[in-house]
């Protein structure tokens, strides 16, 4: 398969099955039950959009980056957290429902949002002058039609179908969705291979730095507000897992760069191990005894 049909013909495919599969996944009772505590969701919803991108542009000032790579950076700071972020959330024993519901409110946002900031940062970086630029309506039409109408679309299903048909159903939608992007990361690192940075490279060092401040920004900011436990560590994993795919889409599709798009594959593949890290220390932590827990959750 060549790169321009994987990446401009299935990768939208696939997310937006990604993004039906969530919608199916929500409950009106998910958001009610979170909007009982809205600082929690405040906080989560600030950390993502106005923090990481901060973020981002600290760790671009502080490392030397190509400019390219720097946008590469700034554009998966503004992405929203992904779908497996959610699964990252279950797997740490955390609060799903707020989870998936900053997954779904930032995924609402991002296309209104995304392709105004990173027009600013385009300008921030010299690209503008250069002719790079990413066209505001056509890239709000874009998003809204692979992210927000399947996830739209997986909700009314959700309130359509009836559960005794639809229960047995979403572990397998889950599953193979979440297989199939897997299935295009991994073809896109296939086809772009000769073109990534190596793996000792800045680019790889700065993916990192930033996942990891993220997730520990994430981690002190909720654990400063004296959230639950379940709340502090679903705010880390949301800071920290963002949707590498709908930020290689506006690369590869939209603006048809495979250069920006090479820094959110790299941080597709690369933020799994900070994140797996955080959920091996989460199990450990469960399992010891509750007097050494008291305190450093």
């Amino acid at each position: 398969m060549s790169a321009e049909i994987l990446a401009q013909g299935v990768l939208p495919w696939v997310l937006a099955s990604v993004m039906l599969a969530m919608g199916l996944s929500l409950r009106i009772e998910d958001f009610v039950r979170v909007w009982r505590h809205p600082r929690r969701v405040l906080v989560g919803l600030s950390l993502q959009i106005l923090a990481l991108p901060l973020l981002a542009w600290a760790v671009v000032l502080v490392l030397p980056l190509p400019v390219m790579a720097a946008a590469g950076l700034l554009l998966v700071a503004l992405v929203p957290s992904g779908a497996t972020s959610n699964m990252f959330s279950y797997l740490v024993q955390g609060d799903l429902a707020l989870s998936v519901s900053l997954t779904a409110l930032a995924g609402l946002l991002a296309p209104f949002l995304l392709p105004l900031v990173m027009g600013w940062n385009f300008e921030l970086l010299g690209l503008a002058a250069q002719g790079f630029s990413l066209p505001y309506w056509q890239t709000v039409g874009q998003l809204l039609l692979v992210t927000v109408l399947p996830a739209l679309i997986g909700m009314l299903l959700r309130l359509l179908l009836p559960d005794a048909a639809l229960e047995p159903l979403l572990p397998l939608v889950k599953r193979l969705t979440g297989l199939a992007m897997l299935l295009v990361v991994v073809g896109l690192f296939v086809v772009y291979q000769h073109r990534l940075p190596a793996l000792l490279s800045l680019e790889t060092l700065a993916v990192l730095v930033l996942c990891v401040l993220a997730m520990s920004l994430g981690y002190q900011i909720a654990r400063g507000m004296r959230f639950p436990t379940d709340s502090v560590r679903a705010i880390t994993v949301e800071v920290g897992v963002q949707n590498a795919g709908i930020a290689m889409m506006v690369a590869f599709v939209i603006l048809q760069l495979p250069q920006l798009g090479l820094v959110p594959l790299l941080y597709g593949i690369l933020m799994n191990a900070p994140v797996f890290a955080w959920v091996v220390f989460c199990i450990w932590r469960d399992r010891q005894p509750a007097a050494v827990r008291v305190g450093s959750d």
